[in-house]
């Protein structure tokens, strides 16, 4: 009976359970243990076609700008359109980009790669990105609470978080952003903080969700695509850390923890 009804579920439709035998025997403990595995896939593949989903709707809009732009241009060759068009070609162009490589990070990581893990200087990578990030932003960065810090990682995977937290905090910032790096106990201590409307505490832990906009923060002009501060959240978790929202009254300081290098 059991490998019938094993037999009749199909990935479209994973919802079905086995009829677990009122004995608990060898019999009754395999039903079970089928059904929490039956469970588990079920929860992964809604999680993976909400992602693809919401992919679809985030790609959508930026294309639909370029082809709409490029429509109108387009019928009328010889004027001045298409000129004053390419600016906004090349942003639009950038911002489909960017969203694309983050879709394309977040799909590795769910592929659970082995990250090439060696002794790294986050304080070095930290210097690095606030430089990079200072020239792009007449906002004040203070780095000078930065001191040295050694973690277990791979380079590529923590510099794509600091670059994450930065271009976070550029984009709510009002005035400044001071990040802060020092170790204690074992762990390293990253924070970046900036001086803007902060996040509500009740929103705190969504920010890390993927696609996520906080109700100021929802327009797609601004550049975001709601999933830098997810892969963030993913890559630490990978790396053995943590990550959290705490209030900078005013702003927001977000926080990674992570294990340093053992001596």
């Amino acid at each position: 009976m059991l490998r019938a009804q094993t037999a009749e579920i199909t990935v479209s439709d994973l919802s079905r359970r086995l009829d677990v035998p009122p004995s608990a025997d060898a019999l009754g403990r395999l039903a079970t243990t089928l059904n929490d595995l039956l469970a588990r896939l079920e929860a992964s593949t809604q999680k993976q076609r909400q992602f693809i989903a919401d992919a679809s709707h985030e790609l959508r809009s930026p294309l639909s700008s370029l082809h709409t732009q490029l429509e109108v241009a387009a019928r009328r060759p010889d004027s001045a359109d298409w000129r004053s068009l390419g600016p906004v070609l090349v942003e639009d162009s950038e911002r489909l980009s960017r969203l694309v490589d983050d879709l394309v990070r977040l799909a590795r990581l769910d592929a659970h790669p082995r990250f090439r893990r060696r002794p790294v200087d986050l304080d070095e990578i930290v210097f690095a990105e606030v430089q990079r990030a200072r020239q792009r932003t007449n906002l004040t960065i203070d780095q000078h609470t930065v001191s040295a810090a050694r973690v277990d990682g791979d380079v590529d995977a923590l510099t794509r978080v600091v670059r994450n937290l930065l271009d976070n905090a550029i984009r709510y910032a009002t005035l400044r952003i001071d990040v802060n790096l020092g170790a204690c106990d074992g762990t390293a201590q990253l924070v970046v903080s900036d001086d803007g409307l902060g996040i509500p505490g009740p929103d705190r832990q969504r920010v890390f969700d993927r696609f996520t906009r906080l109700d100021d923060a929802r327009a797609r002009d601004t550049g975001g695509s709601g999933l830098g501060l997810a892969i963030v959240r993913d890559i630490i978790t990978v790396h053995r850390g943590t990550v959290h929202v705490e209030d900078n009254a005013p702003g927001a300081r977000l926080v990674v923890r992570l294990p340093l290098t053992r001596l």
